[in-house]
């Protein structure tokens, strides 16, 4: 028997098959449109830095008015009125970038489409926004050297968690209320081990500084969501011969 995802009953797992979605070029509709709005804003920055359209000024500009900055929350004054919201989203649409933006989106598909094909569109798409929000936030308590966030990353490492969490990495998605306690401080664990191995990438490495802050609290966010909401089917494609 070929089966599909495997969904949950009573603690076991019976084939059931996968979830669909409309599809635009091959991809799940709300991936695609997650795609379009990273690749467009970074498409005209980069016509602007090449004064094909506008000025190379809009860069700066548009990190002026979309990177995350910490200080518009308690020190610098923004430069519109709801600045200070509005830049835990506008900062995940922004890249320094083509290859930044393109290892991000490799992310983001690879990952899409398989947490897509057991997640409804609606839950996946406010896990990638609340990861997204929750990577500013840790950025925000902790402080980041350099003061501004951009890119996509904190929502696609929110992504990886929340897979690691779907796979059982973590323990049961159907936990007893008593199993809770030891997922989250696995989760804990895993996040403080990513931190330390981004921050230590860059001082001992010499690696490209990234806002490791970002990663560790998008990997949180998006695992503790998935614990959260754990979805009706599992995760793996699985298949049997009878």
């Amino acid at each position: 028997m070929q089966g599909g995802a495997a969904l949950w009953h009573n603690g076991t797992m019976t084939s059931h098959p996968p979830l669909t979605s409309k599809m635009v070029f091959g991809l799940p509709i709300v991936l695609f449109f997650l795609l379009a709005a990273n690749v467009l804003p970074e498409l005209v920055l980069q016509l602007a830095d090449r004064g094909v359209i506008l000025s190379p000024v809009l860069r700066p500009w548009a990190y002026t008015l979309g990177a995350f900055q910490p200080d518009l929350i308690t020190k610098a004054g923004p430069h519109f009125a709801i600045q200070p919201l509005s830049m835990f989203l506008t900062y995940g649409f922004l890249h320094t970038g083509l290859s930044h933006l393109i290892i991000n989106m490799i992310g983001l598909v690879w990952l899409g489409r398989l947490i897509l094909s057991y997640r409804t569109p609606e839950t996946f798409l406010i896990m990638y926004l609340m990861s997204m929000v929750g990577a500013a936030e840790v950025c925000a308590l902790i402080g980041i050297q350099g003061g501004t966030v951009v890119g996509a990353s904190g929502a696609i490492f929110g992504l990886f968690g929340a897979y690691l969490v779907d796979s059982g990495l973590f323990g049961s998605a159907r936990s007893q209320p008593e199993e809770t306690a030891q997922q989250f401080f696995l989760l804990s664990l895993a996040t403080a081990a990513l931190a330390l191995s981004d921050a230590g990438s860059q001082a001992f490495l010499g690696s490209s500084p990234t806002a490791w802050q970002a990663h560790a609290g998008g990997f949180l966010t998006g695992a503790v969501v998935a614990l959260l909401t754990p979805p009706r089917f599992g995760t793996f494609q699985q298949s049997a011969n009878h």
